[in-house]
């Protein structure tokens, strides 16, 4: 590596980006960064037994670095990697949770992060959490991380993006964060400035017919009931989506043509109270899918819950790859599994930037947009 003029140049990078994929969960960040093409897994972290079984049912791992406990990692034993990516523990900076930030204990995992990025220093970082890690302990907590990386060298840049702007019917916001060690960088991954998806925001909306509402809240359709989401193929690159849920949803049975399903908040809950406002307008995109919620559709009167693989569509997996997924793990590992990921199409979008911006700094070749 030698550098002038206020940047790195890189001497003898290959057109491949080779990644450490970190938190890996069932592999979320894999599945978009090859989809984005130019990139190349060289191991992974994991420590949830369930999730690392359907991460092996989708991609073949032989002969990869693995470690279980990030905490436990050794650089030396690490393969060369260019790219140090992953979705450190959120429950800690959520506000679904306490908002321990770092007084939990996986709070301090982001430090793990840096730990392996001061002993390697990859030329990329990227990471991604929830949004609520800006504003914790008053915005503390995150210039403790922007002052982590900068110390290292990184110039750092992060954004709020939401997954219904990238192709998939769910409202999910998240931060992601892009770190470089080359300064010609700036700019250049983060942000968007444009979506892949129609932008118009939906109200939340109420007072719609249900078939039945008891104490503990709102009865599920009965057996003969059947919507489906279908996966969406347009070409999100291209801005061929559509406005929401309805664009993926199908109906069968005797349910004939109906008004487009409206998103439900978790439709079986103890406590009416605690979703005040439960459901959105008719084709209005999906609530965020979590570990513990398990949310709805109201179509024709009726509500019912939304299936494993349809959560999993709702975080932009294809269906020959849950087909995998669902052949290896429980319905309730695999709702947790999806409330636990990240967006595939997301990951996919910031790939090919940087996939793009690192061909341009070093003379490679760019994915085919």
């Amino acid at each position: 590596m030698a550098g002038d003029a206020g940047f790195f140049v890189w001497e003898g990078c290959g057109k491949t980006i080779r990644f450490i994929d970190m938190f890996a969960g069932i592999g979320g960040f894999r599945e978009g960064l090859t989809r984005a093409g130019g990139f190349v897994c060289v191991g992974h972290c994991e420590c949830d037994k369930y999730a690392e079984r359907s991460y092996r049912a989708l991609f073949d791992c032989k002969g990869e670095w693995y470690i279980e406990d990030a905490r436990k990692a050794d650089p030396a034993t690490m393969p060369d990697f260019d790219l140090l990516c992953g979705g450190f523990p959120c429950q800690a900076f959520s506000l679904a949770g306490n908002r321990r930030g770092f007084g939990d204990p996986r709070g301090t995992l982001f430090f793990e992060l840096a730990r392996l990025a001061e002993a390697r220093h990859p030329r990329y970082l990227l990471f991604e959490n929830v949004p609520g890690l800006l504003s914790h302990d008053g915005g503390r907590t995150f210039a403790a991380i922007l002052d982590a990386l900068d110390r290292l060298g990184y110039g750092v840049e992060w954004q709020v993006l939401n997954s219904k702007d990238f192709g998939v019917p769910q409202s999910r916001r998240r931060v992601y964060i892009v770190g470089y060690l080359d300064d010609r960088c700036r700019g250049k991954i983060l942000p968007f400035t444009y979506t892949t998806a129609a932008p118009a925001a939906r109200r939340l909306g109420a007072g719609y017919p249900i078939k039945e509402a008891t104490s503990k809240g709102y009865k599920l359709a009965y057996p003969g009931d059947s919507i489906d989401l279908g996966y969406t193929t347009t070409n999100t690159r291209r801005g061929r989506v559509g406005h929401g849920i309805a664009h993926t949803l199908t109906t069968s049975g005797n349910m004939g043509t109906l008004e487009a399903p409206r998103p439900v908040r978790t439709p079986l809950v103890a406590e009416p109270w605690r979703n005040p406002q439960r459901a959105r307008k008719p084709g209005a995109p999906m609530f965020t899918l979590t570990t513990k919620d398990r949310h709805g559709i109201m179509q024709a009167g009726r509500i019912r819950r939304l299936t494993p693989r349809e959560c999993l569509r709702l975080q932009g997996w294809q269906d020959d790859r849950i087909d995998k997924i669902l052949a290896v793990t429980s319905e309730a590992q695999a709702y947790k599994q999806a409330g636990n990921g990240v967006t595939v199409n997301v990951v996919e979008a910031i790939g090919r930037r940087l996939a793009a911006v690192d061909a341009e700094l070093n003379g490679g070749t760019a994915p085919a947009p």
